[in-house]
């Protein structure tokens, strides 16, 4: 009888993993899945791009202002300070700007990420310690476009998933992050110079950033789509 009653709770047990893992399985890879929306899979590609970039100033600055002989001025207010402390308050500008009735949240998000992207890319141009802190500072701001990332997605995917969608776009992100310094390191190693990291990360970024801009055009035609499968049913 004991072993009946362990057979019959395992047996349950079974049921309701299998359950939940057709649940979790329909939910991220079936025909209602977040991976059907085509604007969420070029957030996605752009998430695997941004932070890859953002985390180079961090790695190289310190080798860009020993390079450029600024380590004095650097120890007094070190520049990866200078984006920290910016960086809060662009959370909240951008945010207060991105609640303004007469502007899109998806504009300021946009515009925050090419300020960034054209940051990274001028950054090694920069040689004195003045020029290096305006840079930091643009960074820092423009980096603060990640207090709208949750606006965004819901925009992107609705309230309902947006629980989901929000934890893939962090996992991509976290994945860009992990191979962003090793992937600037080992450009280092082929160049010999830490201005090819910022270029090619850039440019990488530069890519996610196209992605996004084709969302205007996947929304018109999504809807298109729908319409004509409704109208065939």
């Amino acid at each position: 009888m004991y072993g009946l009653c362990i057979l019959k709770r395992v047996s349950q047990l079974t049921v309701t993993v299998r359950k939940g893992f057709r649940i979790w399985y329909s939910s991220y890879f079936g025909a209602a899945s977040l991976f059907t929306n085509r604007v969420f899979v070029a957030f996605i590609i752009w998430a695997l791009f941004a932070y890859s970039s953002f985390v180079i100033p961090f790695i190289h600055l310190p080798e860009i202002v020993k390079q450029y002989n600024l380590s004095r001025q650097n120890n007094i207010f070190p520049l990866t300070s200078i984006i920290a402390i910016v960086h809060i308050l662009g959370k909240v500008i951008l945010g207060i700007i991105s609640d303004l009735p007469c502007i899109s949240t998806w504009n300021v998000f946009l515009m925050a990420n090419f300020t960034l992207v054209a940051c990274i890319l001028i950054l090694p141009l920069m040689q004195t310690y003045i020029g290096l802190a305006v840079i930091c500072a643009l960074i820092g701001f423009s980096s603060g476009y990640f207090s709208l990332m949750p606006v965004v997605t819901e925009d992107l995917v609705g309230t309902k998933y947006l629980a989901n969608a929000y934890g893939i776009i962090i996992c991509a992100n976290g994945i860009s992050a992990l191979l962003g310094p090793p992937f600037a390191g080992w450009i280092y190693d082929i160049t010999q110079k830490y201005d090819f990291s910022f270029y090619i990360c850039g440019l990488l970024y530069m890519v996610g950033i196209i992605f996004l801009l084709f969302q205007p055009c996947i929304q018109k035609k999504q809807p298109r789509e729908k319409s004509t499968e409704e109208a065939q049913v």
